[in-house]
This record gives structure tokens, C-alpha cells and sequence, in this order.
């Protein structure tokens, strides 16, 4: 998926990531990247637009991933 046809997310679920951001919640996302359906669990660091696109950055003990907000297929916020 290039960043020309990115799918803009409902604001529901816009505001849901930001709330997650802003409590320092504890997250699982699993996405799309390239064809393979993944797993990471973090604390989401910021939701941002850039190149057209909106964005997550997850942030975990191995550093911080960059996740589409449409290659995101689940998002729960762990206890």
C-alpha cells in the first residue's frame, strides 16, 4: 500500500488512539505490513499525519515502530 492510497480512519477510532496516547495506556495493535499480519504491544508515544497519511508511533522496549493508521486491523488497550 503506497501513501497515495491511504484510507482515512473514522474519527472515532482517531480519538480512541490519541485517548490511549494521552493515558500512556499499555496497547496491542495487530496490523498489516506488507502482506504479513502482525502483533506488537507498546505504549502509543503519538498520532501524527505525514506524506498524506496518519500514523501511530508505538513505542516499546526495543525502540519505537511507525504503524499507517489504515494497516492497523486491531487495536485493544491492555489492562
Amino acid at each position: 500500500m503506497s501513501e497515495g492510497d491511504y484510507e482515512p480512519v473514522s474519527c472515532d477510532y482517531h480519538d480512541e488512539l490519541e485517548a490511549a496516547a494521552v493515558r500512556r495506556r499499555e496497547v496491542e495493535l495487530e496490523f498489516d505490513r506488507k502482506g504479513v499480519r502482525q502483533r506488537e504491544r507498546g505504549r502509543i508515544g503519538d498520532v501524527f499525519t505525514a506524506g498524506g497519511a496518519e500514523w501511530v508511533r508505538l513505542e516499546k522496549s526495543e525502540g519505537a515502530i511507525e504503524i499507517r493508521l489504515d494497516e492497523i486491523a486491531a487495536f485493544r488497550q491492555l489492562p
